[in-house]
């Protein structure tokens, strides 16, 4: 009877670090921060607003596996966390990305209508990256 509840002690502890190890590998693979608003422009933004947050590599004029991720509602400023496609073997294609936090006001991510808000990092985000503040400070065109 001691040697199972050794044997099922030990199984817990690894599964443990096993779930500890793949939670902090895991971290490694998002780009987390928060997203804000100009003062100057919160005006802008109503209750029945989406906010889009949006990760893409750029490559030669084209936004490489771009993926969406979609508040319906949300109050600012806000904190993200936002991973990329990942292959059978958890790697993603690329090392880095661009992070883009949009309104959308009619439903539909591609199109752009009056008053959506748009910010976005300066470049390339590496994954792994905390702290990222993107500030909702330019209107959409």
């Amino acid at each position: 009877m001691a040697r199972i509840r050794f044997v099922c002690g030990v199984c817990l502890l690894v599964g443990w670090l096993f779930n500890a190890a793949w939670a902090a590998d895991d971290s490694k693979k998002t780009i987390q921060g928060t997203i804000r608003i100009r003062a100057d422009l919160i005006q802008h933004v109503s209750p029945s607003d989406r906010l889009i947050i949006k990760l893409f590599h750029p490559g030669n004029g084209v936004e490489l596996d771009a993926k969406y991720a979609i508040l319906p509602t949300f109050t600012l400023p806000v904190d993200f966390r936002i991973a990329p496609t990942i292959d059978m073997s958890g790697r993603s294609k690329w090392k880095s990305y661009v992070v883009q936090a949009f309104t959308d006001k009619d439903g539909d991510v591609l199109s752009v209508v009056p008053g959506e808000l748009l910010a976005s990092t300066p470049g390339l985000i590496p994954l792994g990256a905390t702290g990222v503040v993107l500030e909702l400070n330019t209107l959409r065109k």
